[in-house]
């Protein structure tokens, strides 16, 4: 095809939904091309039936959104204070984890704050130093992190897991919403199997347990870049900048992987999502409930993997006994099973 042929053809090109508008977006893995309106409500709709296909939210759910300030997050928490509203006994709250990170947390904080507030939602930050006695920049730059044999991804993973639960039941909420989208499953499954876990739950499905507070991903089925270019169409603040412990993670490498193969194989996300949740069954194991003896929250083992980390964190900074109930009643534990 000639250049004027070629520059012809693409003006004639119009977006797949509404056949009028010229496309930004050119979704490889299905062959639609979406003009940038057609594109932001397309993501909602994903979102929505995304939340109806898995019954990831009731009408009276008090839903609490776990806001980084990065654009995933942030992205989420608009797009379900548009579809809260059409369920008027629902509620929304967000919150913000600061896990103590000097020059990086502040600027989020403020972000967070200020997008929640122009949306007219409750807005609360929870830090690591109120809960736990330290901050995870304590915990890796005195060594304390490295001496149990745990990288700083791994501590903050598990203890912001503890912060959120313990911010959604001071908060009310029945459920918690995070922004982890298909990409971000994908890596987890991955992960899991890399590591030889032995019992793999679904990512970012609802499974009522007890008293546990249910977690969701109403991203679960959406790319990441396509949540990125949502925020930067919808002209959403957020932190641009990285975390500097992610190099340290392994998912930060399963991540470059799969970014790479996805590239170069549209679609292959969402196949290997759909292949290996029907693999779940047979992988998953029926283990009797317990609850960790320290915190209350659900576990497979007396002490749960945050309370591990915790309590073990806490030793080598040399925080006081007295003041953590948890360190005294693991200690109580530890005794009996002598």
């Amino acid at each position: 095809m000639s250049g004027q042929a070629a520059e012809a053809s693409s003006k004639t090109l119009k977006c797949s939904i509404c056949h009028e508008n010229p496309p930004i977006y050119f979704r490889k893995y299905s062959g639609e091309r979406l003009c940038a309106r057609c594109f932001k409500e397309n993501i909602v709709e994903k979102v929505r039936r995304t939340i109806s296909k898995y019954d990831l939210l009731k009408p009276d759910d008090r839903i609490m959104v776990a806001v980084s300030g990065g654009k995933d997050s942030l992205s989420l928490l608009k797009i379900l204070h548009r579809i809260e509203r059409d369920f008027p006994k629902s509620e929304l709250y967000a919150v913000t984890i600061d896990e103590g990170i000097t020059g990086y947390r502040d600027e989020c904080l403020k972000i967070s704050r200020d997008f929640a507030s122009s949306l007219g939602i409750r807005f609360r930050a929870v830090g690591f130093k109120e809960l736990f006695g330290f901050t995870l920049e304590e915990a890796v730059e005195s060594g304390a992190a490295k001496e149990i044999g745990v990288n700083p991804c791994t501590v903050c993973g598990v203890l912001r897991r503890k912060a959120l639960v313990k911010a959604a039941r001071e908060m009310g909420a029945t459920v918690i919403a995070t922004a982890h989208t298909l990409d971000d499953v994908v890596q987890t499954y991955l992960l899991n199997l890399l590591k030889g876990e032995g019992n793999i739950k679904p990512v970012g499905l609802r499974r009522e347990s007890g008293s546990a507070i249910p977690r969701i991903a109403p991203f679960r089925l959406t790319p990441q870049r396509e949540v990125a270019l949502y925020a930067y169409l919808e002209k959403i603040p957020f932190q641009v900048r990285t975390c500097p412990y992610t190099h340290t993670s392994m998912r930060d490498k399963v991540r470059e992987f799969l970014n790479w193969y996805s590239a170069k194989h549209p679609g292959s996300l969402y196949a290997f999502l759909n292949n290996f949740e029907r693999m779940l069954d047979v992988l998953s194991k029926t283990v009797p409930e317990k609850r960790c003896e320290i915190c209350g929250e659900p576990s497979s083992r007396r002490i749960c993997r945050a309370c591990e980390i915790e309590l073990a964190i806490r030793r080598e900074l040399g925080l006081d006994l007295e003041e953590s109930e948890g360190l005294k009643r693991e200690a109580d534990i530890r005794g009996e099973e002598q």
